[in-house]
């Protein structure tokens, strides 16, 4: 093993053993910050270094870009499949889940030792004449983005509530609250709105729950959950580009265009949902479907599978997805491919059989996404329940009429002008995308099979494909953040029809088109008049600064550059290092505290209940719209539940095995006010709107067992006086 790679080990090694006191500690709520933290970073540092040894292991001849893609997806492997075998046997808790993170990072130290890839210096990006201005806009436009992103990272940490949609409150974040009090997969079952979310996979929800487990009480990084797999599919989207022959350059434009997407970044990409993790696991399995069409090794069909089953796992429309790159890999594996040895590395062991390492990529994607499904079959009759599945007619599998396709057609979000969604909906897209990122999707498909290159064809074709599959099989076309891995695909067929045209031409478009990324940032930034046009030269400024340096740094002598540092300069720069750790450590229990204050923050009826439940916590009862999650309390302290209001307790919840029945249709005051007993609950939350169920007014005419606390003109408290 080379002296990085023990340096990186041992690092690892000593976070682990300094997160062990946190690891315990976290285990109970309210515990200091500074345990938290502590087992916070032992999480991360032992699920990343398992997820790169092990990626490293899987696909060994993969690029920087790709084996982060690789490292990524595994570490959520690791994350998702340990936790869905705790909460099944009932033990999702901070405890065993850290130490089965700790069980996969020793598993991981016995994988053989792989080279690092090789990262060559900014300086050997150079394409003709215009190679020095071009790396320059390249890195003003990363540079802009990063300060972008950055701007909103902060603004997230101020306002704990920004970037936060309406199913992060309603589903998302709620299921890993519900998690965190009671050890298990249980489900809420919401009174009203949407009941589909109940039965859907939650492979992202248990990412968030893993974000929350060491932390105990805070939902910090719960409610970030998106970010990592976001950064991870700029990645991804590089990593395809080069297994598709682009340049290293134009990988990185390709990169840059998908960041440049403002409704993934940050939009979306800073709050809870799972849209970014499914983008990522498309962008990972068509990596590794790739990887599995150059080389027919084990490792690439692993790679492909977990991939696979996480997108299917994290999401039904994954299903969709997953499907269409499943029929991709099957295509580019038995097209023909350079056999390797049996591990993944080439050798002497013998190349695995093109039906059995299908067969391997199949059993994996079933493992790591497969649960949702068997639960739902194994208690419902149906894997996708509620929606029903038929042919020709026939039923051929119980579901609801409501949740079919057929029925939803008919629902106003279906409807839409296909054209005028693609072209006049910068809201939805940007500014660019019509002039850019769609005639590319559109054109490079066919500039592909003109050129005879049906493997490149196909790929490019895959943003023309999702998109009919979001077109005609789902029914929610309000929004796009469906259709982010198509938006990815599509910067790396632009990317590619740049580079086809030429050096010198290819090199003048995309300079152009990283100034219209420069100029859209800068509006994003809310600069007007001249000064965009400041903002935009600072950019570039910034840009020509660091391509300078770049160059600078490049051009010295392989011996010079490579000269070995002193013990001196190590010891420097590990004091440097620690110094580093312990002041971010710091800094993180201060934002982490301050987090907290703010967290409720202008939801006063939940800041009157935090107050009222902040000392021991407390059962709370809530009816109406569903939005519970702001009532969990702002450590989490509270029980928060939507009590039956038929006679019994028994679906309450949606879990392995039970009920998929909803009772909340029917029922009476003393039966409500019966399972209210049992449950002991303190507090009974009332949600207005024009979804009310029966429960508020059963409360006004029963002053003997409610007692009303706080009212405003969206939400009651009330206070359930036992008998």
């Amino acid at each position: 093993m080379t002296r990085p790679a023990h340096f990186a080990q041992g690092a690892v090694l000593l976070v682990l053993v300094a997160g062990a006191a946190g690891a315990v500690g976290a285990a109970f709520p309210g515990q200091p910050p500074a345990l938290q933290i502590l087992a916070l970073g032992a999480l991360l540092a032992a699920t990343g270094w398992a997820g790169w040894r092990a990626a490293s292991a899987l696909v060994p001849e993969a690029g920087l870009a790709s084996r982060v893609a690789c490292a990524t997806t595994l570490a959520a492997a690791g994350i998702v499949c340990s936790a869905t075998l705790l909460g099944h046997l009932g033990h999702l808790r901070s405890g065993p889940f850290l130490a089965a993170a700790a069980l996969l990072f020793a598993l991981s130290l016995r994988l053989p030792p792989s080279p690092l890839p090789a990262v060559r210096p900014w300086a050997s990006l150079r394409l003709g004449s215009l190679g020095g201005a071009e790396r320059a806009l390249l890195l003003a436009a990363a540079a802009a983005i990063a300060l972008r992103l950055g701007g909103s990272l902060a603004h997230a940490a101020w306002d704990p509530g920004a970037f936060l949609g309406y199913d992060d409150l309603s589903y998302h974040l709620p299921a890993a609250a519900v998690w965190n009090r009671y050890g298990d997969l249980r489900m809420l079952k919401a009174e009203t709105g949407d009941p589909s979310p109940t039965f859907y996979p939650f492979g992202g929800e248990l990412c968030s729950w893993a974000l929350l487990a060491p932390l105990g009480d805070s939902d910090a990084l719960a409610r970030r959950v998106q970010l990592p797999f976001a950064l991870a599919s700029l990645f991804a989207v590089a990593g395809v580009a080069r297994r598709l022959g682009l340049g290293r350059r134009s990988a990185l434009f390709a990169a840059l265009l998908y960041a440049s997407f403002d409704r993934a970044f940050p939009g979306l990409a800073l709050g809870a949902g799972n849209d970014h993790a499914t983008a990522f696991f498309a962008l990972a399995g068509l990596d590794g479907a790739l990887a599995l069409g150059d080389r027919r090794a084990k490792g690439a069909a692993a790679y492909t599978g977990i991939a696979l089953g996480l997108l299917a796992g994290t999401k039904y429309i994954g299903l969709l997805f997953a499907a269409t790159l499943f029929g991709l890999a099957a295509v580019l594996l038995f097209r023909g491919s350079r056999p390797v040895g049996a591990a993944g590395l080439a050798g002497s062991a013998p190349a695995a059989s093109r039906p059995a390492l299908l067969a391997l990529l199949a059993a994996l994607l079933a493992a790591c996404g497969g649960y949702a499904y068997a639960r739902n079959a194994w208690t419902a009759g149906n894997p996708v329940f509620p929606a029903p599945i038929d042919l020709f007619g026939l039923r051929l599998l119980p579901g609801w009429t409501t949740a079919s396709l057929a029925w939803r057609r008919h629902l106003p979000e279906f409807r839409i002008d296909t054209i005028r969604f693609l072209t006049r909906r910068p809201d939805l897209f940007g500014p660019l995308f019509a002039w850019t990122l769609l005639p590319a999707a559109l054109l490079a498909p066919a500039v592909a099979l003109l050129k005879r290159r049906v493997r490149l064809a196909a790929v490019l074709a895959l943003p023309g494909a999702i998109f009919l599959e979001f077109r005609f099989l789902m029914h929610d076309h309000r929004d796009v953040r469906y259709l982010l891995a198509a938006v990815a695909l599509a910067a790396i067929a632009a990317a590619w029809l740049l580079e086809s045209a030429g050096p010198i031409p290819g090199a003048a478009l995309r300079m152009a088109t990283l100034v219209g990324v420069l100029w859209v940032v800068a509006l994003r930034l809310h600069a007007t008049g001249w000064r965009r046009a400041v903002l935009c030269a600072l950019f570039l400024a910034a840009g020509a600064v660091l391509s300078a340096s770049a160059a600078r740094k490049g051009a010295g002598p392989p011996e010079v550059r490579d000269r070995p540092r002193s013990r001196t300069v190590q010891v420097a720069l590990a004091v440097l290092a620690l110094s580093a750790l312990g002041f971010g450590a710091w800094g993180a229990v201060r934002a982490l505290g301050r987090f907290q204050a703010a967290k409720l923050g202008g939801d006063e009826a939940a800041r009157f209940l935090d107050r009222a439940t902040a000392a021991g916590g407390a059962r709370v009862a809530y009816v109406g719209s569903n939005q519970p999650y702001l009532f969990f309390g702002s450590r989490l302290q509270n029980d928060v539940e939507i009590v039956p209001t038929e006679a019994g307790l028994a679906a309450q919840y949606y879990r392995w095995g039970g009920s998929v029945h909803f009772p909340f249709a029917g029922g009476s005051p003393s039966a409500w006010r019966a399972n209210l007993i049992l449950r002991k609950i303190d507090y009974v939350v009332a949600a207005r709107g024009p979804r009310e169920g029966p429960e508020r007014a059963w409360m006004e005419s029963d002053p003997s067992g409610f007692q009303a606390l706080y009212r405003d003109a969206q939400t009651e408290v009330w206070k359930a006086i036992p008998e």
